[in-house]
């Protein structure tokens, strides 16, 4: 016990939950490079990303799990590439009913542009996975 009568234990528990929550926080917020070489300055390079977003009053998760064939690491949520066009593979949850459907959209994407994988969702079902630009 220190003195305010709280368990040493206890605050150490809670500074343990505390990281751990931070931690989760920010797993999801990794940028992956989608190509080899040096990096390429902002206006010749791309950004796509996939947020959880809410449609239909429902929480929906649009992960990338794929980028022109190449695998992503589970905590990224952003990919920065060459301008072109890519291939992602995409998986999209719906929590409430934890629905998960996978898509592939394809798309020709300009230097120096950002871009967003937004769900169609209703509350039981991801109908549909599109980039738009930011």
């Amino acid at each position: 016990m220190n003195a305010s009568g709280v368990s040493i234990s206890t605050i150490s528990a809670t500074r343990h939950h505390s990281f751990l929550a931070a931690a989760l926080l920010l797993a999801g917020c990794v940028t992956e490079r989608g190509y080899e070489g040096p990096a390429l300055a902002a206006d010749e390079r791309v950004l796509v990303r996939a947020d959880p977003v809410v449609s239909a009053g429902a929480p929906v998760q649009v992960r990338l799990r794929r980028v022109d064939g190449r695998e992503l690491g589970l905590a990224a949520s952003q990919v920065e590439l060459p301008p072109g066009k890519h291939e992602f593979l995409v998986d999209c949850r719906v929590a409430e009913s934890g629905s998960v459907r996978r898509f592939t959209v394809s798309a020709e994407l300009e230097g120096g542009g950002r871009y967003r994988l937004v769900a169609q969702a209703t509350t039981r079902n991801c109908e549909a996975v599109e980039l738009i630009g930011d």
